[in-house]
């Protein structure tokens, strides 16, 4: 798998990125985490003045009822009709000063409670006096006397308050779903502590539902709970008469968690009882604003180092042009285009250092050109050295007319030996082509080895197979021959022995190249001289010993150099040879059927 890299320029805006991110990051957890407690400091603070304005309304409601009440404990002319109620039951005149004292009393207690028509007053007396400022159709005030806490409240010293709480709406002019009724009751006793009449006064809990519905915020709950977790009033009506199973009279941590979601918890105390009155805010709109604040503040930070970020991404972007400029120049030089130049223009290093890189490619070229020359004219030197330096017209018309003789004289052999020795001859007249077709080539090496033959007195024997085409293909004169002269003097040491020349037209993976073993059944070689002639090979330099003269001091290494010089890299040799067994010199190179020359005339003429 390919690991991608990074530019230098990416490198540095990655590293500018990382170098402001972290401590960004780094600030605003230092900044969410200092302030957290301030942010809930402030969020209870903010619920407990909410509160403060709700814990005065609810006191004057509970105030106003405790005042009313009052006004019936302390009113004297109360206390004496109740306790005087016996008389009605005396002398006639008894009884009419008694219903005027009643006529008088109703009237002023009607001017007391007749304008507080959300209070229900009661005034019971152990004498069968009894005062409502409601209806009895809505209710009879007797059943008072059948409720629960009734007992309890009998008990109560004088003065003392029996706070009943939230009760059930028992009027019927005022029975509705979900309607009740907050109601205290207070015992009036004589100096001597006995017990002449009850007072029970009730308000509507819709009274006080209203003050905390007009105090609360949209995500704000207020409710009013009793000493025992109670809600005696919410702000949701659906809620009022249940318990809260979170209540902790005692003591409060500044929020709580309920259904799996924390609230910021605030409270104020009502002071005419143990009642408590509770703000619960969900903690996640409760900092909300602030946490807005804060947010407010770092999205400018944010924005302010996007900018930032921006001009420093395009300042490196700037900078480090010309860098990336010469690395891509540079890769192109890798890939073998020498012919370009960078361009880079500037006053900076990297400016001076793509001017050194230009001069050094422009030295380059030059010297390429010159040794591409120099090799053109080694290549045609070290042709010329293979031909004879004697005058070749000369000796290759007096061959002729040797043969000639010979043949009509009859001796048909030696004439033939002669025609060999004249076609040999020939290839070394033309010097203006380097190449000639493989067939012409192979004609060469035949004459070759028939004088080879008759010079050592032995029989080489030559056989040749060509694939379809190839024998068109061109290849460099005296290519093939240095091969059959190692063959026939170190392979078969002049002895009698079979040599085959093959030649495969390759086409492989886009490749066109033509493919010529020369193969004999010799003595072979040993794996040392093996590996010796395989490191000669790849150990070819562009200057070598001078080759001797001749055919014979050609030589594997020197024919292997040859078509470097003219192929390159293109060129492959191959060697196998075993123990008695025999060589195989493999050369593959590319195929060419023409190279814009005039091939040379056939020499198997005479």
């Amino acid at each position: 798998m390919k690991i991608a890299k990074f530019s230098l320029r990416k490198k540095l805006i990655w590293s500018a990125l990382v170098c402001f991110l972290l401590p960004l990051g780094g600030i605003y957890l230092l900044t969410n985490f200092l302030t957290k407690d301030l942010l809930l400091d402030r969020a209870v603070v903010s619920s407990e003045d909410a509160l403060k304005a709700v814990q005065s309304d609810v006191n004057s409601v509970l105030d106003q009822t405790l005042e009313l009440s009052n006004t019936v404990l302390t009113n004297t002319e109360i206390r004496q009709h109740i306790i005087s109620g016996q008389k009605k039951k005396g002398t006639q005149e008894q009884k009419d000063d008694y219903l005027v004292s009643y006529s008088r009393l109703i009237r002023l207690l009607d001017e007391l409670f007749g304008q507080h028509d959300e209070f229900y007053v009661t005034i019971l007396g152990k004498n069968d006096f009894t005062y409502t400022n409601y209806s009895y159709s809505d209710f009879n005030p007797m059943r008072l006397y059948d409720q629960p806490w009734f007992t309890q409240l009998n008990q109560m010293p004088s003065f003392s308050t029996y706070w009943v709480g939230l009760q059930q709406n028992y009027f019927d002019t005022l029975h509705k779903k979900n309607s009740f009724l907050v109601t205290i009751g207070r015992p009036i006793r004589t100096s001597s502590n006995s017990a002449i009449g009850y007072v029970v006064i009730s308000v509507n809990e819709n009274k006080i539902r209203n003050y905390l519905i007009k105090g609360s915020s949209s995500n704000q709950e207020i409710m009013l709970l009793s000493e025992d977790g109670k809600v005696i009033s919410h702000s949701d009506p659906s809620l009022i008469g249940s318990n809260m199973s979170w209540w902790n009279p005692q003591e409060h941590a500044r929020t709580i968690e309920m259904d799996g979601k924390k609230y910021v918890y605030a409270e104020q105390a009502i002071h005419a009882n143990n009642w408590r009155l509770v703000s619960l805010v969900p903690l996640s709109s409760a900092v909300s604003k602030n946490k807005q604040i804060l947010l407010v503040s770092f999205g400018l930070q944010v924005l302010f180092f996007t900018l930032f970020c921006m001009l420093l991404t395009a300042l490196i972007s700037k900078f480090t042009k010309p860098i990336r400029d010469l690395s891509r120049f540079i890769t192109h030089i890798g890939h073998g285009q020498l012919d370009i130049r960078s361009g880079i223009r500037g006053d900076n290093e990297v400016t001076q250092l793509a001017k050194t890189i230009d001069h050094m490619l422009d030295r380059i070229e030059s010297m390429i050109e010159q040794i591409t020359v120099e090799q053109s004219k080694k290549r045609k030197a070290e042709l010329e050295m293979l031909q004879a330096q004697i005058n070749p017209h000369f000796m290759f018309n007096l061959l002729n007319s040797i043969r000639l003789n010979i043949l009509i004289q009859g001796d048909k052999e030696n004439a033939e030996l002669i025609s060999s020795l004249s076609s040999l001859l020939r290839m070394t007249i033309n010097r203006h082509n380097e190449f000639i077709p493989l067939f012409e080539e192979v004609d060469t090496v035949q004459h070759y080895i028939r004088l080879m033959n008759f010079r050592h007195a032995n029989q080489v024997r030559l056989e040749v197979g060509y694939e379809t085409g190839c024998e068109n293909a061109l290849v460099p004169r005296f290519m093939i021959q240095p091969l059959i002269e190692n063959a026939i003097i170190h392979g078969f040491e002049q002895f009698d022995g079979d040599i085959f020349i093959d030649a495969q037209h390759l086409t492989k993976d886009g490749t066109n190249d033509l493919r010529i073993s020369v193969r004999d059944n010799g003595v072979g070689m040993s794996e040392v001289q093996i590996q010796e002639l395989r490191a000669g090979v790849d150990s070819v330099q562009m200057h070598t010993e001078p080759a001797k003269k001749g055919f014979s001091g050609i030589g594997v290494q020197n024919v292997f150099q040859r078509l470097r010089l003219i192929y390159g890299p293109d060129v492959q040799l191959e060697i196998h040879s075993e123990r008695d067994v025999g060589t195989n010199i493999i050369l593959t190179f590319p195929f060419q059927l023409e190279r814009g020359e005039h091939g040379v005339d056939s020499n198997s003429g005479g």
